[in-house]
């Protein structure tokens, strides 16, 4: 008999609660209460639970070490809570003490021995789980070893082992097959027990249920069909390896079992199993509390019948009867006429610093005031702007500009733009669950009812990286945010703009885009926003951008628009449609201004009069500097017409009146 419960928790350090001990672990703190102590119905033995995931068998060890108790050896046979251990292992072991079964990859690891003995402990074999066909014959074993490790291994029908690609060849089978098909025969109503573990699956059974699980956790469509038609109920492990497993189950059993239940064990600590919790209380976690555990667990029906279908709600299919080819159909609507269309998600990318939230500003400040945005004409209306990355001054000085370029004041935009900035917060506005299902935070449903009283016709999130909180690189995620965003366009009659930055790897292939394909994909119009470089990967001019759009679902791709910052906003570089082109501008501007301020400085007057015999582009293109950039009098005379246009350069009337001489000088 062991000792009493009282007597264990004075050994232990520990305290008797509820008809069990709580004690510190092996090599735990004082004040740990992480092992859980009670004695079994006959009195002989205790059962152990560790919250803290230690060994069951070390934890044996250590109580009836303290409690000045032989080491625990496993009762034979018992494959009810622990399996057995096969004596014919055991001898095998015996025959070659210098081998150990590497838990890791199924070889075998040849351990070199010293005069002191083996450099590496063998692990202690703990349990023996067979796999068996109907006629009870052996297929493969599942091993659990100390420390906690599993292997698998099979009969090379020789006398010994394959232990290396133990499947190959054969056909996985569910655990205790044998005793599941009678049990499934002479109760064909009751549900099945599905656990993660051959342990688990024992203990149920132990309760008097129905259980099996399978090796590894690897479903096959052959273990599946063993339970077709069959009320299935899964007992989670309550980690996210656990979460994981049932999942693949429930995956593996679609439209194969009848109904599919997860019960879970979210209320224990956590990798928490349903064997921990059948220890908790062993005297009243018994077969009828399992069962009224898992009655409300979730139920996915598999395969619904005629009669559940009767009240399913029917699909809203779109009634054609009216529709005439040359008469009703709706006009497109458009926020940007062929570039961004109302009720869908665009994406405008581009790296740090290359003006993206400026560029977005200036548009939605265009819709408000119904003036031109780079070239083009947007829809006037209101403007929505969400930003994660700008403090309320820097909207405000970027405004500023943008309004002054437009010529009108704050005042003209109220009632018409509407600014939301969330810097140093949190913005997130779609997150993934453990499943991977994104759900709406409620940030997204307060911006949701704002949309749709204030109907803007362009909503403005600046960034995805502080509105997503999901994995830009699963495609399903991506996809079921930007539907999020979808339902706020449709909701509101706008189009939502989100501006993202690219990875390396779209900015090396200049694709502009960050994670997975999902971004292009679900959007309906994408542009990229970029530096130009020239032909030999130059970049012509830091003032610079290119507006690239790759893609516009409902119109041809528009060609890229050549931008120039120039008094903080960006404005069309007009007949501009070369790179090289414009670098070249850029050079002539540049030159044109050194040469002049060179031959002011030499006493050298130029003038802007064609006629004249000291014609500035004419003397200027004499110059070697002109000769080696390959500028010539045409494209001084353009770059002249530029630098009057930006009052780079002034004429000054010089000498006597009477003659009417006029020089060129840099302001």
């Amino acid at each position: 008999m062991v000792p009493s419960l009282p007597q264990i928790a004075q050994a232990l350090g520990g305290e008797v609660t509820g008809g069990q001990v709580r004690a510190p672990g092996p090599g735990h703190s004082p004040a740990d209460r992480s092992l859980c102590i009670m004695i079994n119905e006959s009195g002989d033995d205790f059962v152990v639970n560790s919250f803290a995931g230690d060994d069951p068998i070390s934890c044996k060890d250590y109580i009836r070490d303290r409690l000045g108790m032989p080491r625990w050896q496993p009762k034979k046979p018992n494959r009810v809570l622990r399996g057995s251990v096969d004596d014919e292992i055991e001898a095998a072991l015996a025959r070659t003490p210098a081998q150990v079964l590497n838990a890791t990859n199924n070889t075998v690891e040849v351990l070199e021995r010293t005069a002191t003995g083996p450099t590496v402990e063998p692990r202690k074999l703990v349990c023996c789980y067979d796999y068996t066909d109907l006629d009870g014959s052996l297929i493969y074993q599942v091993l659990r070893w100390h420390p906690k490790a599993f292997t698998q291994r099979r009969p090379d029908n020789r006398g010994g082992w394959v232990t290396l690609r133990v499947f190959e060849g054969i056909a996985r089978v569910p655990y205790r097959w044998q005793e599941l098909n009678a049990d499934m025969a002479a109760y064909p109503d009751a549900p099945i027990f599905c656990t993660e573990g051959e342990k688990d699956c024992d203990n149920v059974r132990a309760l008097g249920l129905i259980a099996t699980c399978v090796a590894g956790s690897v479903w096959t469509p052959e273990i599946a069909a063993v339970l077709q038609g069959r009320d299935v109920i899964y007992l989670e492990d309550n980690d996210k390896a656990g979460r994981d497993k049932a999942a693949k189950a429930g995956q593996a059993l679609t439209g194969v079992a009848k109904t599919f239940r997860v019960a879970r064990f979210t209320d224990l600590p956590d990798k928490a199993d349903v064997t921990d919790w059948i220890a908790l209380n062993p005297r009243t976690h018994n077969a009828e509390a399992l069962v009224e555990r898992c009655r409300d667990a979730p139920l996915l029906d598999l395969n619904p019948s005629t009669e559940t279908l009767k009240d399913t709600e029917p699909l809203p299919f779109i009634d054609m009867v009216e529709w005439r080819v040359n008469e009703g159909v709706p006009p497109r609507e458009w926020g940007v006429h062929d570039l961004f269309p109302r009720r869908n998600v665009a994406l405008l990318s581009g790296e740090g610093a290359a003006g993206k939230t400026l560029l977005a500003l200036q548009l939605g400040v265009a819709h408000a005031l119904g003036r031109d945005w780079v070239g083009k004409l947007p829809e006037p209306g209101p403007f929505l702007y969400f930003g994660a990355e700008d403090e309320t001054d820097e909207i405000h000085r970027r405004l500023a500009d943008i309004l002054m370029h437009y010529g009108v004041d704050f005042p003209d935009l109220r009632g018409n733009v509407h600014l939301l900035t969330f810097a140093g917060e949190d913005a997130v506005l779609g997150h993934a669950d453990h499943p991977g299902l994104v759900r709406p935070t409620p940030l997204f449903l307060r911006l949701l009812k704002a949309v749709t009283e204030i109907k803007p016709i362009l909503i403005v999130l600046d960034t995805s990286a502080d509105v997503f909180a999901g994995n830009e690189n699963d495609r399903s995620q991506v996809r079921q945010f930007v539907g999020l965003l979808r339902k706020m366009a449709i909701q509101a009659n706008a189009y939502v703009l989100v501006n993202s930055h690219p990875s390396l790897t779209g900015i090396n292939t200049g694709s502009g885009l960050s994670g997975s394909t999902g971004w292009h994909n679900s959007v309906r119009a994408r542009a990229y926003l970029t530096t130009p470089k020239t032909d030999r990967d130059e970049e012509p001019d830091p003032d610079l951008r290119v507006l690239e759009f790759k893609k516009s679902n409902y119109s041809k791709v528009s060609t890229s628009i050549a931008l120039r910052w120039q008094h903080g906003v960006w404005v069309p570089v007009a007949g501009t449609n070369s790179i090289e082109k414009m670098a070249k501008e850029r050079t002539a501007d540049h030159l044109f201004v050194a040469l002049l301020d060179r031959f002011n400085d030499q006493g050298r007057n130029v003038s802007e009069k064609a006629a004249a015999k000291n014609y500035a582009p004419t003397e200027f293109a004499k110059e070697a500097e002109a000769k080696k950039h390959h500028i010539r009098k045409a494209d001084f005379e353009a770059a002249m017409r530029r630098l009057f246009e930006t009052s780079a350069i002034e004429v000054q009337p010089y000498g006597p009146p009477s003659r009417g001489f006029t020089r060129l000088l840099t302001r």
